[in-house]
């Protein structure tokens, strides 16, 4: 563990785990939330509560924000108990919430002009993939401010990566997710392609897990897909992916870049919201294209 004491703001699914990862590795970690459960959730792990932003950055050494928007990123920088107003020059913020490319740049200039640093850090990971010690993280910012705080990356994460300048994380985070999505939509295709010709889901995941074909979201959410049961990471699971798929289409317009494959993956997982399906795992995608293919499986619930 590092003697940097980790203030950490946001305790939803992604930001819970980081606070609880480090925990678990004996940092000290302060934490603060808008909703109270979700601080008393971390008690029994150790957490130290704050009342809000600025008591966490006036009791840490290096802050880590995960947050549903850019509105909320704002708010915890710039509010009236907003991190800027503790003077703590040199303050290291490792901002991991995915938002466009624009958005971290100008709250690092913000951070900045006020003496403070901004890592631009977005994690590649599910909540349940993050549970299960399979995060990674893209950082981009001041060289010497990742080399401080690797060893908290190294005790939330499974693996981290320094990409550059600030905003070549939150690109690389749309690289990730773009491959995300597609390979969910393409998984869910598989899937009823092999059902329509009458093989067995299970054994489609069990063989297609071991072959050539396969990927992490195969491996993870093939197995949701061959049960017909996409209760795990339900919820918001589509919330999340609707504000990403807005970002990875905006940016690739802004670059000129043709994104096709997304596009029509797009379209197939606009169909399973569309479907009633959107308070389940983005997985239940499948569902969406047996009901487009005439497949009749009963869904867990």
């Amino acid at each position: 563990m590092s003697n940097l004491k980790v203030g950490v703001i946001g305790l939803g699914p992604m930001g819970g785990n980081i606070a609880n990862n480090l925990l678990q590795k004996q940092f000290h970690v302060v934490g603060f939330d808008l909703l109270a459960d979700r601080m008393a959730a971390l008690d029994e792990a150790g957490l130290t509560r704050a009342t809000n932003p600025a008591d966490v950055a006036a009791q840490a050494d290096v802050l880590i924000t995960s947050l549903p928007n850019a509105g909320a990123l704002d708010a915890v920088i710039n509010g009236d108990d907003g991190v800027l107003a503790t003077d703590k020059p040199g303050q290291i913020l490792i901002e991991c919430s995915t938002l466009a490319v624009d958005q971290k740049i100008h709250a690092a200039t913000q951070m900045a002009a006020k003496g403070k640093v901004l890592l631009d850090s977005p994690i590649s990971a599910t909540p349940a993939m993050f549970a299960k010690g399979m995060a990674s993280v893209h950082v981009s910012g001041e060289n010497s401010a990742y080399d401080t705080c690797v060893p908290i990356f190294e005790g939330f994460a499974a693996s981290n990566f320094y990409v550059g300048e600030v905003g070549n994380g939150s690109k690389m985070k749309i690289l990730a997710n773009y491959l995300v999505h597609v390979h969910i939509t393409a998984a869910a295709e598989c899937m009823v392609l092999g059902e329509k010709a009458g093989l067995d889901p299970q054994q489609i995941y069990e063989v297609i897990s071991q072959s050539a074909g396969t990927s992490r979201m195969f491996d993870i959410r093939g197995k949701m897909m061959a049960n017909s049961d996409y209760r795990e990471g339900g919820g918001t699971m589509f919330d999340v992916y609707e504000k990403d798929a807005g970002i990875i289409t905006e940016f690739a317009a802004s670059v000129k870049a043709p994104i096709d494959l997304y596009v029509v993956s797009r379209q197939r997982m606009n169909s399973a919201i569309a479907q009633g399906l959107g308070h389940l795992d983005t997985s239940a995608v499948c569902k969406a294209i047996e009901n487009a293919a005439g497949v009749d499986r009963k869904l867990v619930d």
